[in-house]
């Protein structure tokens, strides 16, 4: 039995994130795999918060895969960009060193954040993420913020339905929810952190 943790904000968890449906996608695609999901997190987590619920809500599960997505709620409190990324280092530090999980973390979409200079400072945020996955063995980044932004950009244009991923900056629509699983997906090793086998 493979654990698996989501551990975000509203964006990533229930009852309106997009955990629920990125874990059904993984049933589906992996029909053989013996999954057990979690979805610990609340609207307005944020980093610093989720490090100091960690030992309960993800190291107490014994995690062998564990999703964060988190961000979003900081910036919403004016948090700086700098110090985000020592939470967020500290917590991938605290995970790494109290389990063997492979983990993934997200970007934060810029565009769901209602004043430029919170967009801004997601840009800032963004920019220095990717070398926190070292070599990638069992870290991955996965930048939701690009593809979010590409699937605005193309969808903004002419007429029609489903064209916006948030209704808030912590709430999605039921694109919004399709749109980031599907990413989330097609665009991590899913194949390799199901197959690993335990230390």
């Amino acid at each position: 039995m493979k654990n698996l943790v989501f551990y975000g904000d509203g964006l990533l968890c229930p009852p309106e994130g997009y955990s629920e449906q990125l874990m059904d996608g993984l049933v589906l695609r992996h029909p053989e795999a013996a999954l057990q999901s979690f979805h610990p997190g609340e609207q307005h987590l944020t980093l610093e918060a989720a490090f100091k619920g960690a030992p309960f809500h993800v190291i107490g599960k014994a995690p062998d895969f564990v999703f964060l997505g988190l961000g979003t709620a900081d910036l919403l409190q004016s948090a700086e960009p700098s110090g985000m990324r020592a939470n967020l280092e500290a917590l991938l530090q605290l995970i790494q060193h109290k389990t063997r999980a492979h983990l993934a973390f997200t970007s934060v979409c810029e565009a769901f954040l209602p004043e430029e200079s919170q967009r801004e400072k997601a840009r800032a945020y963004n920019a220095g993420l990717s070398a926190l996955a070292g070599n990638g063995e069992r870290v991955s980044f996965l930048d939701l913020n690009s593809h979010a932004n590409a699937f605005l950009e193309k969808h903004r244009r002419g007429a029609g339905e489903k064209r916006a991923l948030h209704v808030l900056p912590l709430q999605l629509t039921s694109m919004g929810r399709v749109f980031l699983s599907h990413t989330a997906l097609e665009n991590l090793p899913w194949n390799s952190f199901l197959s690993a086998k335990a230390p």
